[in-house]
């Protein structure tokens, strides 16, 4: 086999999974059409795309990487890094771009059924990705829409690498332990940050912590070095998982 990288075995692999389970998708997107028909509210939206990515996401390693689906898997003829990159367009942009299509088809139905056969004159909403802010301009309150596209897409893409990454590593009740785990970083890293604020920014009460880290990382008071380093951090955080996920896949591959 090519040890070089190839986009056509990653093809194939994807190939694979459509040919298998093409009634399946086919019935799961129609249906999430037909919620976002009934119910087009952003904030639905976005928790549909949330849920039902990091659902996607364990089922599909699980099935994957499980029983005799999961050995004929392991053993096609492809690279590490091919499997996982196919796993990750499945489980990010693939359904990232479903729901969208989704979306756009659910607000082209609620138009056709209001304004064609209702006779209604309904606005539809096209706001998915499209947050309101007010500004108090002097004195006066004004409102502002802000584009969060790229924002809502990096959020979503990290989390399905965090559930990619859990799904590897647990091999029972993924989502379950994935959530517990981030709870219980999440509480280490807490206790560190109450740290390092009593020692260097002499907070003195744990409930005030986390406010004098926002004012802090908003007002810029922190020292640029450090600002960047935060700033950077964000950004690798993704490749990380996506790295440690590689390795993950490699063990399992053995």
């Amino acid at each position: 086999m090519n040890k070089k990288f190839s986009f056509k075995r990653v093809a194939l692999l994807l190939q694979r999974y459509f040919f298998e389970n093409m009634n399946r998708e086919i019935m799961f997107w129609c249906i999430i059409t037909l919620l976002f028909t009934m119910l087009d509210h952003r904030n639905f939206v976005i928790l549909v795309l949330f849920v039902s990515g990091i659902i996607s996401a364990v089922r599909l390693n699980k099935e994957l990487f499980k029983g005799p689906n999961g050995i004929h898997y392991l053993l096609i003829p492809a690279k590490h890094v091919e499997k996982l990159t196919a796993n990750i367009f499945l489980t990010t942009v693939y359904h990232f771009v479903m729901i969208i299509i989704s979306y756009c088809i659910g607000n082209l139905l609620v138009q056709l059924i209001y304004h064609f056969i209702l006779k209604l004159e309904v606005p539809v909403n096209w706001d998915l990705f499209q947050v309101t802010n007010s500004l108090n301009i002097n004195g006066v309150i004004q409102a502002t829409n802000q584009n969060v596209f790229w924002s809502v897409l990096g959020l979503f893409a990290f989390s399905q690498a965090l559930f990619l990454l859990g799904s590897l590593y647990f091999q029972r009740n993924a989502i379950l332990k994935t959530i517990l785990s981030i709870v219980v970083i999440g509480i280490v890293l807490f206790n560190i940050q109450v740290f390092l604020f009593k020692t260097m920014w002499d907070v003195k009460y744990i409930s005030n912590a986390i406010l004098p880290a926002l004012v802090m990382l908003n007002d810029s008071d922190l020292p640029p070095l450090v600002d960047k380093v935060f700033l950077l951090g964000s950004y690798l955080m993704l490749p990380f998982l996506w790295t440690v996920s590689y390795f993950r896949l490699s063990e399992k591959q053995l």
